[in-house]
C-alpha cells in the first residue's frame, strides 16, 4: 500500500529454500504522516525549558531528577546529614548497588525515595495525568514493611518541577500482579476535557495538597539560569555519545511512549505493503494487529550505548511468549522486532519459540521475556555495532523484513 506521492518503494527479493521471500528498503518520507505526529504532550514541551529532560528515558530522567530532589533537600535543611544508602544485601557484599538498599539516600537518618513523573496527555481518556511508578509502600498481604521512611514525588511539566512530600496514601493504586515486585502506582489527573497543561497542572497539585497531608517542598522554575546549568551539566555526563548519535534523527524529539506508539503504526504499514491482498484488524487488545488471522505483535528497542561497558546494546522487553508454569502458548503467532537506531527503523521476524529470549523468574511470569542484542565488545562505532546487531540477530534465525532509512 503507497501513499501517493511517495518514492517507489524498493523491494529485494531472494530465496531460502523454496520458500520465496521480500525484503524492503522503504524512505522515512512513505511515513511522514507518521513521523510529524508528535502528539499533545511533545507539543505542549516543545519550546520550553524542560524540552531536553522530556526526552530522556522515564529511567534516566528519574535518575537525574532523584539528584536534584536531594540537591533541594540539602538547601532546604543545610545543618542535615545527608548520606548515601547503607548497602545490606549480603550476596552483593559491600559493593552492592544503591538500588538494592531501597532508598536514595538518608537525611538525618531518615531514608529517602525520590520518584518522578512527567506530565503526560492520555488521549484515550482526554485528560492531563502524573503517572508516579515502582513506590514499594507498606501494604497488607504484599509488603511487611517498606524501604524507605519518607517519599518525596517530583512533577515534571514543560516549564517547571514541583517536589511534594508524599503522605503515602493519596493517589495510591495497586499495580496487579507486579505489585508485590514493583511496587504501587500513584496516579493523579488533571479534570477529563481539560486540554490546556497549565490548568491541569493547577488540578493535579490540588489534589495532591488541598485534602492531604502532602506537602509542597519546592516548586523550580526550569529556566532560572542556576537551575538550567545544572540540568545542563547531568545531561553531557549521563550518555554524551548516545544523545550526540541521535540527535536530528526522527522520532527522536518524542516521548519514549510516543516513540513506541509511532514506530508500531510504521511496522503495522510495512505488513500492508508486504501482504496487500489480505485483510487486517486493530481491534485485539492482546496483540498490536491481527493480519487474516495471524496475530502480529510488534516490540522495539533503542540501540543504547553502555559507557562502562564501552558497547552498544538493543532490549526487547515484555515478550509475552509460552513459558513453563506461565502460558500454555504465546499470545501471538509472530513477533517482529524492531531496532530504532541513527539510521533508521530495522524490522525482523523472530523465528519463534524461545530463541534468545531471557530465561524464566518471577518478572518472565508477570511482564514477559526480555530479548539483548549486543553490538560487540568494546565497538563503539554505532554504524559497525549495528551491522554487527543485524547480523546476530540473522544467525539466530530473525528473518529481516524491512528497513525504514532516515
Amino acid at each position: 500500500m503507497l501513499r501517493p506521492g511517495v518514492p517507489v518503494v524498493i523491494v529485494a527479493v531472494f530465496v531460502f529454500g523454496w520458500q520465496l521471500r521480500c525484503y524492503l528498503v522503504l524512505p522515512a518520507s512513505q511515513f511522514q504522516h507518521i513521523l510529524n505526529d508528535s502528539g499533545r504532550t511533545c507539543k505542549a514541551y516543545e519550546g520550553h525549558a524542560g524540552h531536553e529532560l522530556s526526552l530522556l528515558s522515564p529511567k534516566r530522567r528519574g535518575m537525574i531528577l532523584a539528584e536534584f530532589s536531594k540537591k533541594q533537600l540539602a538547601q532546604l535543611h543545610p545543618h542535615a546529614t545527608i548520606e548515601e544508602p547503607t548497602r545490606q544485601n549480603p550476596c552483593n557484599g559491600p559493593h552492592g548497588s544503591a538500588s538494592q538498599a531501597g532508598y536514595h539516600f538518608s537525611v538525618d537518618g531518615r531514608k529517602i525515595v525520590c520518584r518522578s513523573a512527567q506530565m503526560t496527555w492520555r488521549r484515550s481518556e482526554k485528560l492531563w495525568i502524573a503517572h508516579f511508578r515502582g513506590v514499594k509502600l507498606q501494604w497488607p498481604y504484599v509488603r511487611n514493611r517498606a524501604p524507605f521512611d519518607d517519599l518525596y514525588l517530583t512533577i515534571f511539566s514543560p516549564d517547571s518541577l514541583h517536589v511534594i512530600k508524599h503522605d503515602l496514601q493519596t493517589g495510591v493504586s495497586s499495580n496487579g500482579l507486579r505489585t508485590g515486585r514493583d511496587g504501587h502506582y500513584i496516579r493523579v489527573q488533571g479534570v477529563r476535557g481539560q486540554e490546556c497543561w497549565q490548568t491541569a497542572r493547577s488540578q493535579i497539585l490540588d489534589k495532591f495538597l488541598a485534602s492531604s497531608q502532602c506537602e509542597l517542598v519546592a516548586h523550580i522554575d526550569l529556566s532560572a539560569t542556576e537551575v538550567h546549568s545544572w540540568f545542563q551539566k547531568q545531561l553531557e555526563g549521563m550518555a554524551a555519545l548516545q544523545d550526540h548519535e541521535y540527535k536530528g534523527v526522527p522520532l527522536n524529539h518524542m516521548t519514549p511512549e510516543l516513540r513506541g506508539l509511532r514506530i508500531e503504526q510504521i511496522a503495522f504499514e510495512v505488513d500492508q505493503i508486504l501482504h496487500p491482498n489480505c485483510s487486517f484488524s486493530r481491534a485485539s487488545s492482546k496483540v498490536d494487529w491481527v493480519r487474516g488471522g495471524v496475530k502480529v505483535e510488534v516490540k522495539h528497542g533503542q540501540m543504547c550505548f553502555n559507557k562502562g561497558g564501552k558497547s552498544w546494546k538493543c532490549s526487547f522487553s515484555n515478550i509475552q511468549c509460552a513459558s513453563s508454569g506461565v502460558r500454555a502458548r504465546d499470545m501471538f503467532d509472530e513477533l517482529w522486532l524492531a531496532i530504532y537506531s541513527p539510521f533508521g527503523i530495522h524490522i525482523l521476524k523472530h523465528p519463534g519459540g524461545n530463541v534468545h529470549l531471557s530465561l524464566s523468574g518471577l518478572k518472565v511470569a508477570i511482564s514477559g521475556k526480555d530479548m539483548h542484542v549486543l553490538g560487540g565488545q568494546n565497538v563503539i562505532d554505532v554504524r559497525k555495532a549495528l551491522d554487527k546487531m543485524l547480523k546476530k540477530m540473522e544467525t539466530w534465525g530473525c528473518e529481516p523484513l524491512a528497513t525504514i532509512v532516515w
